[in-house]
């Protein structure tokens, strides 16, 4: 005869198996995100790294509360490796905060957008870069447009480049900056515009870049067609756009090495798809907008800045050097 507390029992045991088994599953795929420098597949992975590892957080306390404490174990030494091996690219390690502080004397303010090849808000987006007050923006899917971006801003920033241009446009980068007298040949690219220009007498680099999505799309394949060219930028640079990579994936620090750049620390969620609601962003989006910079810079300041009409939000920096 059953006693009173057999139900609870079962149950009980029911609930242990679920989250020992829940463990499992997110640990195995988390713990594989660590080795995406291995594989492409790998590195797709690893753009959700962060995710999984809090799925897997969540996983692992729960089997502590029902007393399944080994497969906690597993579950709270992955997620520490998880955050051991992704830092300084973790949400809150960004250096400062805010965008609308004054730039330090001697810096620049730059500001990186995907405006969306069909973005109806171009004149939203315009807005938010001007009250931004960047010194050079670098842009993506920058289309012929009358309404884009390029055209809306052309009389803040007379000095454009656009390298190239696809189905859904083009990398571009702007600036009310002065052009320098020695200038960078376009390539035969959508992908990559770079620009020399005058800073304080010094002629410096800007480029923008629109990476492909990763496995099981060609986004190694577009960084090996680009390798001379990003191996040639000169010093200093300044590297910003749409990586479509998260900070700490094998697809920007590979980038990382071949420009002899380093990718700006912390995490800022910066693209989710139109289908999903925009509140949720900061809270389940990709970090794939990247600004990186050579040695002679210091970026002392990060952040997004407000929805401006794209499925990327606007990333400014203001860079010191």
């Amino acid at each position: 005869m059953a006693t009173a507390g057999e139900p609870w029992r079962v149950f009980r045991t029911i609930f242990v198996r679920l989250s020992a088994a829940a463990v499992v599953l997110l640990a195995i795929p988390t713990g594989f995100s660590l080795f995406n420098r291995l594989a492409p597949q790998l590195d797709s992975l690893a753009h959700l790294r962060l995710h999984l590892a809090a799925a897997l957080g969540t996983a692992a306390s729960l089997a502590v509360f029902l007393g399944a404490r080994r497969m906690a174990a597993v579950g709270g030494l992955t997620v520490a490796a998880t955050l051991i091996v992704t830092y300084p690219y973790l949400p809150g390690f960004s250096p400062g905060s805010g965008s609308s502080a004054n730039a330090s004397p001697r810096s620049i303010r730059v500001l990186q957008l995907n405006t969306l090849f069909n973005n109806a808000q171009t004149d939203l987006a315009a807005g938010i870069i001007r009250a931004a007050d960047p010194d050079v923006v670098f842009l993506q899917e920058v289309t012929d447009s009358p309404k884009a971006l390029i055209n809306l801003l052309k009389n803040d920033y007379p000095v454009q480049l656009r390298c190239g241009s696809s189905s859904i446009g083009g990398a571009t980068v702007i600036s009310r900056l002065p052009a320098a007298t020695d200038k960078i040949d376009c390539i035969e690219s959508f992908a990559l515009s770079a620009i020399r220009l005058d800073v304080d007498g010094k002629a410096m680099t800007f480029a923008s870049y629109h990476g492909l999505w990763p496995w099981p799309f060609n986004q190694q394949e577009g960084i090996d067609k680009l390798t001379s060219q990003f191996s040639a930028l000169p010093h200093p640079l300044v590297l910003a756009g749409d990586f479509n990579a998260a900070t700490w994936s094998e697809g920007v620090h590979r980038i990382a090495r071949l420009t002899d750049t380093s990718p700006a620390p912390g995490a800022r969620s910066t693209w989710l798809s139109h289908k999903l609601p925009n509140a949720l962003r900061p809270l389940i989006g990709l970090p794939i907008d990247q600004i990186m910079v050579s040695d002679e810079f210091t970026i002392t300041r990060i952040a997004t800045l407000p929805f401006a009409g794209s499925d990327h939000l606007p990333v400014v920096a203001d860079i010191a050097f």
